[in-house]
């Protein structure tokens, strides 16, 4: 378990200069400079203890249990990313855990829509948003007021070295499949911007790869603030909505990671990463 991150770096005998070494997450830009954030901000009062970002790793995926019926399950798993990916990739380390099993919303609950609605069911639509807040709603339960305290304030653990440390949890990445991270990112499937990291239209995702695709990334990146929060108490399904959402390929979801850790700072577009695993599915 790494405590601190560090920059691995390698030196080719044909180079006269050393290359960076990508690998490890521990050894990542974005762990030095969140590790570098954390101590350079002010600690905890009374507390000297050593400083430690506890980073977070999540998968989820809907699972067909039976080859024929309909059973399902919906984990959450979480992993550490101060431990090397050799060993995370062991079972016999047993370093994934079980976070948490979500829910989808049962059959009945058409029957209770329509019996709210005098007897006429009010369609996908409705059903569709109440899915994607109830899915927000189980998030929301996970990243409740004790984490929000530990995000905010680290949690002091004695390790296994005989030395207690402060650890401040931090969500590096979300790894699910594009369907999943539609919903988390809250924006339509495959939509006039169908990633979840960016806003580069669909009629320039066959310039993928090149220097200006890359270019593009950067620029038109997503960022979670609170002008994006904006709420107009307008039905979801009326054109003042889809007016103010289409561009951007939005969806009217009071997004759990958004509504819990935007004021801390995290911007959840960029946990959501490239996942080669899940990416051939487009």
């Amino acid at each position: 378990f790494h405590f601190v991150p560090y920059e691995l770096q390698w030196q080719p005998t044909h180079k006269d200069r050393d290359m960076k070494v990508y690998g490890e997450l521990f050894t990542s830009t974005a762990f030095l400079e969140a590790h570098q954030e954390l101590q350079d901000s002010p600690p905890t009062l009374g507390c000297s203890l050593p400083r430690v970002v506890a980073v977070l790793m999540f998968w989820s995926d809907s699972t067909q249990l039976t080859q024929f019926g309909s059973a399902k399950l919906w984990p959450l798993y979480v992993f550490f990313g101060n431990k090397s990916k050799y060993r995370r990739c062991q079972p016999s380390n047993h370093s994934c855990s079980h976070t948490a099993y979500f829910q989808v919303l049962p059959d009945e609950f058409k029957d209770f829509l329509t019996e709210q609605f005098g007897g006429k069911y009010p369609g996908e639509v409705l059903l569709t948003h109440c899915n994607r807040e109830f899915f927000h709603e189980q998030w929301k339960k996970l990243l409740d007021d004790d984490f929000i305290e530990a995000y905010k304030h680290g949690m002091a653990i004695m390790c296994c070295d005989g030395i207690k440390r402060r650890f401040y949890p931090q969500i590096f990445t979300y790894s699910a499949n594009y369907p999943e991270k539609v919903l988390i990112a809250s924006i339509r499937n495959l939509g006039v911007c169908p990633c979840p990291r960016c806003t580069i239209p669909m009629m320039e995702v066959p310039n993928m790869g090149t220097r200006q695709d890359m270019l593009q990334r950067q620029q038109l990146s997503c960022v979670d603030d609170f002008a994006r929060q904006k709420r107009d108490n307008y039905a979801v399904n009326t054109p003042q909505v889809e007016a103010l959402l289409r561009d951007e390929s939005l969806v009217p979801v009071s997004n759990a990671f958004s509504d819990r850790l935007c004021a801390l700072g995290f911007n959840f577009f960029l946990m959501l990463v490239v996942d080669l695993l899940h990416e051939f599915e487009l």
